[in-house]
C-alpha cells in the first residue's frame, strides 16, 4: 500500500509552501501523482456548480479581474515549482465562493488516497483554510496530513493517539504506509482512572492490529496528567520526539467541537509537528 494519487492546495501563502514540498516528496517516494488546486474566492451568493464555469453576472468586472488574475498567477507559481521536480503532476485553478469550499474538496479529494494540507489556523490563515481542512475530513474518506510551517528531519518517529474508537481506527489504517517506515512507533492511550483495564485492554488490540502488519510498537498507558487531552498528547510527542502524531478525527460534531473546544481543534491550532488524521 502507498499514497499513489495526493492533493494539495496551493494558495501562494508561506505557510503553504511546506505543505506543497511534502506533498511533492511523498508523491516521488511512491512514483505516484501530484494534482494541485490554486483556489480563488469572490464574496457572491452560493452558486450550484464548484469551481464556476463561468463567473456570476453579479460579479463587477474590476472583481471577475481580480479573480482571473490571482488564479492565473497562482496556477503559474504552482507550475513553476513543480516544473523544476522529477513528480508526475496536475495544476487545477478554481474560483468559488467560500461556501461550497466542502463540496468542492469532497468531490476532489474522491479518487485521492491522501490530501495535504497546511495547518489552518495562524498568522496568514483564513476562514477558508479551516473550511478545506473540515470540508476534506467530512465530506469525504480521504485522510489529510496536517503540515506545520516548520517540518521536522525524516527519520520518522510516529505517535498514534489512540482511543480504541472508530476514527482513530481509520486513521491508523490510513496512516500503514507512515508506520511502515517508521523508525519507531509507539502508541499513546489516555487514562481517566487508575487502575483502567479497559485502557488496556484497547491497548493491547491495537498492538496485535499493528503486529499483523508487520509492525513493531511501543504500547503506553498512562494517565490524564493535565487538563486538555491535545496538551497531554503533545507533551507526550516532545518527550520521545515524535515528528508525526496518527489521530483521529472529531469525535464529536465540527459544531460542538467549535465552541466547546475539543482534541482535534486544539492539536490543528497548536501542533508544532505534522498530524495525519482520518474521520
Amino acid at each position: 500500500m502507498a499514497y499513489r494519487s495526493i492533493l494539495s492546495i496551493w494558495d501562494g501563502k508561506k505557510s503553504s509552501l511546506s505543505s506543497l514540498r511534502k506533498a511533492i516528496e511523498l508523491t516521488s517516494a511512491s512514483n505516484g501523482h501530484l494534482h494541485v488546486i490554486c483556489p480563488a474566492y469572490i464574496r457572491v451568493p452560493s452558486h450550484d456548480g464548484f469551481p464556476y464555469s463561468e463567473l456570476p453576472t453579479s460579479l463587477s468586472m474590476s472583481e471577475r479581474e481580480d479573480a482571473l488574475e490571482k488564479v492565473d498567477a497562482l496556477g503559474a507559481g504552482a507550475k513553476k515549482i513543480l516544473e523544476k521536480e522529477d513528480v508526475s503532476y496536475t495544476v487545477e485553478t478554481a474560483i468559488m465562493n467560500r461556501d461550497q469550499l466542502a463540496s468542492f474538496m469532497s468531490n476532489a479529494v474522491k479518487y485521492c488516497d491522501l490530501t495535504v494540507l497546511p495547518q489552518p489556523f495562524g498568522r496568514d490563515r483564513c476562514t477558508a483554510d479551516e473550511k478545506i481542512t473540515e470540508g476534506t475530513l467530512f465530506s469525504s474518506d480521504c485522510p489529510i496530513l496536517i503540515v506545520p510551517e516548520k517540518v521536522p528531519d525524516n527519520n520518522l518517529r510516529v505517535l498514534i493517539a489512540w482511543d480504541g474508537g472508530q476514527e482513530s481506527l481509520r486513521a491508523v489504517r490510513s496512516a500503514m504506509p507512515f508506520l511502515r517506515e517508521a523508525e519507531t512507533v509507539d502508541a499513546l492511550t489516555i487514562s481517566s482512572k487508575k487502575p483502567d483495564t479497559k485502557a488496556k485492554d484497547i491497548a493491547s488490540d491495537l498492538a496485535i492490529f499493528l503486529s499483523r502488519h508487520r509492525v513493531k510498537s511501543n504500547i503506553n498507558v498512562i494517565p490524564k496528567k493535565q487538563p486538555k487531552i491535545s496538551e497531554n498528547i503533545q507533551t507526550y510527542a516532545k518527550d520521545l520526539d515524535a515528528n508525526l502524531i496518527v489521530m483521529g478525527g472529531y469525535s464529536h460534531s465540527p459544531l460542538r467541537e467549535f465552541f466547546f473546544g475539543g482534541p482535534t481543534r486544539d492539536m490543528l491550532n497548536n501542533c508544532d509537528v505534522p498530524i495525519l488524521m482520518a474521520h
